[in-house]
């Protein structure tokens, strides 16, 4: 089994994958804060290790985590330093567990999914939704994106 994380500040998208494609749990964790003091991050934190380490424990034959790895830049770089403290927890919760680490950027995922790495997220979903044998969109793009992870972890 494959467990997909897109890591993110507000909504953290993820799913547990059989190698067959099928879908065994998927979702979106999401918090209603707008801002976070550091404090709050912390916390936020705290609940995604936990929320992660019930994941691993409810499907323990879960052998390879796909991430999604991050270039920041001036305009989202406020979030960097909590997203490589939540992709840290899940990467060493993986590792503790003897479990792979395949990390991906955007554009290795675009390509390896549509054949071009500057397609559009409209383009890569609908490529998901044929290769999961969904009849909708996810809702979040985070879904998405994980979904791509997830994807190229079974290959």
């Amino acid at each position: 089994m494959i467990l997909w994380i897109d890591p993110g500040i507000k909504k953290l998208g993820y799913a547990v994958i059989q190698k067959d494609r099928k879908i065994k749990e998927a979702g979106i964790l999401t918090t209603q804060e707008k801002k976070f003091t550091r404090e709050e991050q912390y916390h936020r934190m705290i609940e995604i290790s936990n929320f992660f380490e019930e994941i691993f424990k409810k499907y323990p034959e879960i052998d390879k985590i796909c991430i999604e790895k991050y270039f920041f830049t001036a305009i989202n770089i406020k979030n960097a330093e909590f997203i490589y403290g939540v992709r840290w927890i899940l990467i060493s919760q993986a590792l503790r567990k003897n479990i792979k680490v395949q990390e991906y950027t955007p554009i290795e995922l675009k390509k390896r999914i549509t054949g071009n790495g500057k397609s559009g997220k409209e383009t890569v979903q609908k490529f998901i939704m044929k290769l999961f044998w969904l009849k909708e969109l996810p809702e979040f793009h985070d879904s998405a994106d994980a979904l791509w992870l997830a994807y190229l972890g079974i290959k």
